[in-house]
């Protein structure tokens, strides 16, 4: 968001509201809950929203299964389409399994999913595949199609779209940090969770970190990324300065797990998203500057805009394998089990963003969460190659308001019937709205 006479306008008001001194970088806030409301929902592109929204487009699903006896299976696996015959098949969920063996296992499933398709893998690679509807709740194995997976074949990757600027208005454009992120088992006791920084849209210097939900920090026995690096390679103490209380301790910096304040266990993915995109040793050392990465097409200044390669880290989790309780729910892990968050300084203060699911976590700091319903400071949407806008005036995700009974509809995702607008105002329809963008308003 650029610096403008509405955003000091924005900031005075809601500084007028946070009643606060901030003797550390966490510390709670108190403000006026219902003024805090009625400026969110002045600035707000919509001027109806569905109380009962959770701003969900996927849930997790339960899933029955029956292991057939003697034929040497050790995996199941659920596909998001055929994975002997379509080599864009996503891997949705993958437990270890004996023959013979029944049980049930968790499965995170967009709303658009119709059909999965399951399968059986042995040691060798070889797969028995059956397919249900996605409201199955029990898996029949009796009658399958057998072969071998078509090679490559990716996790299911969502995308993770932020406003940087809670607890003020945004300019709802979610495009000030972009993350695309999986998670697959890779052991009986391990999950690898991948991380892509898309795009860097936002003016702030904001930090990143994953709660793992329903784990502590005492579970897990090691965490390392398969190529040894991290986000914050180069970072020094100027560029925690917003950030000094969550790493005190220096080592954290570099640390791929921190313990959050209900001995939660958080991957600490970077303290500086403009950094961790844009940093390279030869190139930016001593001159680093916060420019808008990947948020801008055709012409564009580059004292303020740049186009950067994405960066991909995955992180290899492994818990303890003395604690079986644990062990064992890794078959319920899902994309549901991470909360990824982002914290931005505000007003003497940091402040965690999550998606509403878990917004009032309050996973490393104390503050103030916003409980009316208006549009969210993060979404997640169930697709690896999201369309977000771009960075300009207009291209929020989309903008629904009616004045004398007529509506006025416009933004990236506005398309009559499928739009971003109509699913904000009634949360049990128009989930394709995220299949229809306006491709001239977005980075592609």
């Amino acid at each position: 968001m650029k610096l403008n006479m509405r955003n000091c306008l924005i900031f005075t008001i809601i500084a007028t509201l946070v009643v606060a001194s901030f003797l550390s970088s966490c510390k709670k806030d108190v403000y006026d809950e219902k003024k805090h409301e009625e400026l969110i929902h002045y600035f707000s592109p919509m001027d109806s929203v569905d109380q009962q929204h959770m701003w969900m487009l996927s849930d997790d699903q339960v899933l029955h299964y029956q292991v057939p006896s003697g034929a040497g299976y050790e995996q199941l696996c659920v596909y998001s389409s055929d994975p002997l015959t379509d080599s864009k098949a996503e891997l949705m969920s993958r437990i270890f399994v004996t023959g013979g063996q029944s049980g049930s296992l968790l499965v995170n499933v967009p709303y658009l999913q119709s059909k999965l398709y399951v399968a059986l893998v042995d040691a060798s690679g070889n797969m028995a595949v059956t397919s249900i509807s996605s409201d199955q709740t029990s898996v029949d194995f009796s009658s399958v199609t057998t072969g071998v997976a078509k090679s490559g074949l990716k996790p299911l990757t969502y995308t993770y779209l932020y406003e940087e600027n809670y607890p003020e208005p945004g300019d709802y454009d979610y495009n000030d940090v972009v993350l695309r992120i999986s998670q697959q088992r890779t052991a009986v006791n391990q999950i690898t969770v991948s991380v892509t920084i898309a795009a860097v849209g936002g003016d702030k210097q904001i930090a990143g970190f994953i709660r793992l939900v329903g784990y502590s920090y005492e579970e897990i026995d090691s965490i390392y990324t398969t190529s040894g690096e991290t986000f914050n390679e180069g970072v020094n103490d100027q560029t925690l300065y917003p950030f000094g209380n969550l790493f005190s301790d220096k080592t954290l910096v570099h640390s791929h797990l921190m313990k959050g304040r209900n001995q939660e266990a958080v991957l600490n993915l970077f303290c500086d998203a403009h950094w961790a995109m844009a940093f390279n040793l030869d190139a930016d050392y001593g001159l680093f500057t916060r420019k808008k990465y990947n948020v801008m097409t055709g012409d564009y200044d580059v004292n303020y805009y740049q186009s950067r390669a994405t960066r991909t880290l995955s992180y290899v989790i492994t818990f303890k394998e003395d604690n079986q309780n644990v062990i064992r729910s890794l078959d319920n892990f899902t994309l549901n089990t991470l909360d990824p968050f982002i914290i931005t300084y505000y007003n003497g203060g940091n402040w965690e963003t999550h998606v509403e699911e878990y917004k009032s976590a309050k996973v490393l700091c104390d503050y103030s969460v916003a409980n009316f319903k208006d549009l969210p400071w993060a979404l997640m949407v169930p697709q690896a190659n999201f369309h977000y806008p771009l960075e300009g005036k207009g291209h929020e995700l989309g903008y629904r308001k009616r004045t004398d009974g007529v509506v006025a509809s416009f933004g990236v995702y506005a398309e009559p019937g499928h739009s971003f607008g109509e699913w904000a105002e009634d949360h049990t329809r128009f989930y394709d709205w995220y299949l229809y963008p306006n491709l001239d308003m977005t980075f592609n």
